[in-house]
């Protein structure tokens, strides 16, 4: 009997090879939708639109990928702002899949920090905004109780008209210290609004802000050298304090601060008055001296 070899069906075998690498493709590419979503759980608490506002593109585009109603991975335009905004996240892990997510654990502390603040700000009857008071005492423990709902609760507050806060996010500080004279007195409170990592660049020297790193709060004046020597410069108003350099994955926060509540009312700088208002700072300046001695 004669043996009939068949002929393999090649448009068959065409669509399986086809539709084979489609599923391929569509699982890898739900698979990037998966860890940009655990990406985005990491630096900002799974908030899908903070995440977009913080690389400049529209929630939408960020949303499309992470539901898979955007049939491919991101393209490089969005990859290249998330790693200018994030530059220590493993854009091969994002992809691929490979390796970790960020390049170091050494930063996942700074990226949880961006996280929105858990501030709770309320407002009155006539529309104020209360926001948290960080005292002495509450500044001590804040790189490790600001992450959480208990370490605001238990802070007083302090009712302020609404064009105090703005839109941002923001709290009261107690400044300590003479570091800052005669700009700021110790025990001032300094109104500050939250400044976001996306910002930093645009912050303009010589302004007054609230540094968080491992040092703790410190209250400064800055001068920005990210773009070039990718740090910061952070400088006392009293020149008996040296200025000090953080790089710009040793800042955890930065606050800019917008207003002053102070208790020491200085005399106008007029000539006839000049020698009695010398006298006076440098009494206030012994006294500071004294205290930071006991």
């Amino acid at each position: 009997m004669e043996q009939i070899e068949e002929t393999p069906n090649t448009q068959t075998m065409g669509n399986d090879v086809s539709e084979h690498t489609s599923e391929e493709t569509e699982t890898r590419e739900n698979v990037v939708s998966v860890r940009l979503s655990m990406l985005i759980d990491v630096v900002c608490n799974g908030n899908e639109k903070r995440f977009a506002e913080s690389i400049g593109v529209k929630p939408a585009v960020i949303n499309n990928y992470t539901t898979g109603k955007q049939q491919s991975k991101p393209g490089f335009e969005v990859l290249s702002k998330i790693l200018a905004t994030y530059p220590d996240v493993n854009i091969d892990w994002l992809i691929t899949g490979q390796g970790s997510m960020l390049r170091s654990d050494r930063f996942l502390n700074k990226f949880k920090a961006n996280q929105p603040r858990i501030l709770v700000s309320t407002q009155d009857t006539k529309g104020n905004t209360t926001v948290p008071i960080i005292n002495l005492r509450a500044a001590a423990n804040y790189l490790t109780g600001h992450q959480t709902q208990e370490y605001f609760e238990q802070l007083d507050s302090l009712n302020l008209p609404s064009h105090f806060k703005g839109n941002k996010q923001s709290y009261a500080l107690q400044v300590s210290g003479d570091s800052m004279f005669p700009t700021l007195h110790d025990g001032d409170l300094v109104i500050c609004s939250y400044c976001s990592p996306s910002d930093w660049e645009y912050v303009n020297d010589g302004e007054v802000y609230v540094v968080v790193s491992e040092k703790g709060l410190q209250v400064k004046r800055v001068q920005n050298q990210l773009s070039t020597t990718k740090d910061m410069i952070f400088n006392s108003d009293n020149k008996y304090h040296k200025p000090f350099k953080l790089a710009a994955e040793e800042i955890i926060e930065l606050w800019k601060v917008n207003w002053k509540l102070s208790a020491d009312l200085d005399l106008p700088l007029q000539e006839d008055n000049l020698e009695a208002r010398v006298e006076m700072l440098e009494t206030k300046l012994e006294k500071l001296a004294k205290k930071r001695v006991n």
